[in-house]
C-alpha cells in the first residue's frame, strides 16, 4: 500500500487469514459518533418516508423512499477495458468510473484484496485484484472491521500498519509517519484502547496513505459502445466465406478442364 502508487497493494496473509470465515467482530457497529456518522451508507435504508401517503393525491405517484434507495443500491461491479471499472445498480442502470486511482475507481479507500474476507463485508465485484464496494462508506467499513479482528486488535499502531502494509510492498516507515501525523496518535497505542473516533481517524488516514484520488464517473448511456467493431467482423466473415466458396468453384472448373 503505497501512498505514491496509483496501484497500491494489500492483503498480507495474515490478513487472508479472515477469508476462512472467522466471526467478524461488532464493535464497529457503533450507534453514534464518528465511527457511525462516517460509516453508516444510505443505501441501507430500508424505512419508507412517513410523510409519503398513498391517499394523498399530491404522492399518488411518488415512490417510497425504501424503494429509490434500493433500486439506486450498487448490486455488481466489474473490470472495464483493464483500468476501469462498470458498476451495475438494482434498477438496470449502470456507470462507469475511469481515471482516478484504483482505490477511488473501486470504492474501496484501504485496497483490500478481494477474497472471501471483502466479499462478506459487502463487496459486489473486482478489479485489478482488488475488491469493489457499492460505496465508498462500506469500503471504510471493512477497513475498520479488518482492524478490530483478532488479527489486528492486539498489535499496537506501528506493528498493525507493518502487517498491513509490509516492508516488501510498501515505505511502511513513511506510512506510520504519515499516520501519526494525521490521526495525532501514538504509534504504541494498540487498536483494542482505540475508541471509535480515534479508530475513525486512522480508517481515514489510510485513505489518505492510499492515494484516494477521483476520477470521472459517466453514465453507461453516454459510452460510445464498439458497434462499428462487430459490423466489421461480420463483414470480415462474408468477405472471407465468399473468397472461400469462389476458390472452390475456381478449383472444380479447373479440373474440369482438364
Amino acid at each position: 500500500m503505497s501512498f505514491n502508487r496509483t496501484f497500491p497493494y494489500f492483503l498480507t496473509s495474515a490478513a487472508m487469514f479472515f477469508s476462512t470465515g472467522t466471526p467478524l467482530s461488532s464493535s464497529v457497529k457503533s450507534s453514534g459518533g464518528v465511527m457511525a456518522n462516517k460509516f453508516v451508507p444510505t443505501a441501507r435504508v430500508v424505512n419508507v418516508h412517513p410523510d409519503i401517503s398513498p391517499n394523498d393525491s399530491h404522492n399518488a405517484d411518488a415512490k417510497p423512499v425504501a424503494d429509490v434507495v434500493i433500486a439506486e443500491h450498487v448490486i455488481q461491479a466489474i473490470a472495464h477495458n483493464k483500468y476501469d471499472v462498470v458498476y451495475t445498480r438494482a434498477n438496470g442502470k449502470r456507470f462507469k468510473r475511469s481515471g482516478g486511482t484504483r482505490a477511488w475507481r473501486n470504492n474501496n479507500p484501504g485496497c483490500l484484496r478481494y477474497s472471501d474476507f471483502t466479499k462478506q463485508l459487502g463487496a459486489v465485484g473486482r478489479a485489478g485484484g482488488f475488491a469493489v464496494f457499492p460505496d465508498e462508506e462500506t469500503g471504510a467499513r471493512a477497513i475498520a472491521t479488518l482492524l478490530r479482528s483478532d488479527a489486528y486488535r492486539n498489535l499496537t499502531m506501528a506493528q498493525a500498519i507493518y502487517k498491513y502494509a509490509p516492508p516488501h510492498e510498501n515505505n511502511t516507515r513513511n506510512y506510520n509517519a504519515r499516520l501519526r501525523e494525521m490521526t495525532g496518535l501514538s504509534s504504541s497505542m494498540r487498536i483494542r484502547d482505540m475508541n471509535d473516533a480515534q479508530l475513525a481517524k486512522v480508517v481515514q488516514a489510510i485513505r489518505v496513505v492510499e492515494g484516494w484520488r477521483e476520477g470521472k464517473e459517466i453514465a453507461m448511456a453516454s459510452i460510445e459502445m464498439p458497434k462499428r467493431e462487430t459490423k466489421r467482423d461480420t463483414i470480415n466473415f462474408q468477405d472471407a466465406l465468399r473468397d472461400t466458396t469462389t476458390l472452390i468453384a475456381n478449383n472444380l472448373a479447373a479440373q474440369r478442364t482438364r
